[in-house]
């Protein structure tokens, strides 16, 4: 009884850590779900380097925003964002990266099980996936249904 008091405590400290990282670090890019035309728009990414890539079946920004991080956003032939990942020092703003998938992530990361050094929430809608310690941080953010025909969750670096 007494280790899962302290398990729970130690989850809730998880979760509370990574939202604070959420919240309080570097700018991200365009948003998960939204037009690509968003891009570049923050003003920390004009200061990154941004390259794009097409992949056939979709597209991938590449961003590498002035902390060290890089963010890679793919976007359908339809021109929005499907899928986010991150590799780097620090997570990107979530709130801004997920846009308003956010508020449902922040709901299910308060809830969410597995250990105090990763965070998944898979639901219907969006899927989640945080990895990391601190200065080595990745992670990837998809929508299942907006995924194009023969992407596979694999081709998310």
């Amino acid at each position: 009884m007494m280790e899962r008091r302290v398990r729970q405590k130690h989850w809730a400290l998880a979760g509370g850590a990574m939202a604070i990282a959420a919240l309080w670090s570097c700018s991200a890019s365009a948003t998960l779900g939204e037009p690509e035309s968003s891009v570049g728009t923050e003003t920390q990414l004009r200061q990154g380097s941004i390259t794009e890539s097409d992949h056939g079946r979709y597209r991938v920004h590449e961003i590498r925003i002035p902390s060290g991080t890089l963010v890679r956003e793919y976007a359908s032939p339809d021109g929005n964002v499907f899928a986010v990942t991150w590799r780097g020092p620090f997570v990107p703003n979530l709130k801004q990266t997920l846009g308003r998938y956010f508020d449902e992530y922040a709901a299910a990361a308060r809830t969410a099980h597995g250990d105090r050094k990763h965070l998944e929430i898979r639901q219907s809608d969006l899927v989640v996936q945080v990895s990391g310690h601190m200065r080595a941080f990745a992670g990837r953010a998809y929508l299942p249904q907006a995924m194009p025909s023969g992407v596979v969750v694999g081709d998310l670096e």
